[in-house]
């Protein structure tokens, strides 16, 4: 059963390889200029934001003081908003990002993470906080519980954008297997660096979106410190999508 739930999560990862594949061959984002008006860009900004806080947890237990994790993440949009025409417009279709995250263990039942990547024309940088609101246990069954913190500051040559995100965050241990459930909220404002094509009074403009997300997954482990995870995830207005990732963890 174990095998075949990891053979499930390498077949999943790889389709959504497959499915932004033909998205991330070029700039995602590389519409925004030309395509982008006052109604497309609230839309906009709520998408980016929905892929900026994926993947941000696998888990609700901290890593304890002196622990270490260090991965690969990526989250992924199936499509996106139907007023969101900087996309649409575009021709693209499922987008997403990818991420290298490093966390530390901190006292005080903390952990600290740092995240970042350089990607089609996109420079992000971001990190946050977890606390956990029980003392971390290791017996299986037993609920675990995090509140986590998140912010990303992102620059690209037509806009700019910053991130905050708030989760609560529950997993149990189950043998090979740590089901995980998030519940949150995203709050994300872009600003305009350009001149749009389509209305140049736009040149400046900023706007802010909030957001709240729902996270559900689960984490394996084929080898002692390594681990895979993958989840789905929605919005308010059904805005599928998936996180997945992995890792090694000490």
């Amino acid at each position: 059963m174990g095998r075949m739930i990891i053979k499930i999560l390498i077949i999943s990862s790889l389709f959504i390889n497959a499915v932004i594949a033909p998205a991330w061959a070029e700039d995602q984002f590389g519409g925004f200029k030309q395509y982008v008006d006052g109604e497309s860009l609230k839309p906009f900004t709520r998408d980016l934001g929905s892929v900026l806080g994926s993947a941000t947890f696998h888990s609700g237990r901290p890593l304890g003081f002196s622990g270490f994790d260090v991965g690969a993440r990526g989250g992924l949009r199936l499509k996106p908003h139907k007023d969101n025409k900087v996309l649409r417009d575009r021709g693209v279709k499922a987008f997403g990002l990818p991420w290298v995250q490093a966390e530390i263990g901190l006292p005080f039942r903390l952990d600290g993470y740092i995240r970042g990547i350089s990607f089609q024309g996109l420079t992000i940088a971001g990190g946050g906080l977890r606390w956990s609101i029980r003392r971390a246990v290791d017996k299986p069954r037993v609920p675990q519980f995090l509140l986590a913190w998140s912010g990303h500051s992102v620059t690209h040559r037509d806009f700019t954008a910053s991130h905050f995100g708030l989760n609560l965050i529950s997993s149990i241990t189950m043998g090979w297997m740590t089901p995980y459930f998030g519940v949150g909220a995203d709050r994300t404002t872009v600003v305009v660096r350009c001149i749009p094509d389509r209305n140049p009074n736009l040149e400046g403009a900023s706007t802010t979106t909030t957001e709240p997300r729902f996270t559900a997954g689960f984490s394996i482990r084929p080898k002692t410190y390594i681990y895979l995870h993958a989840a789905f995830t929605t919005t308010d207005d059904w805005n599928n999508g998936f996180s997945s990732g992995i890792g090694i963890r000490f």
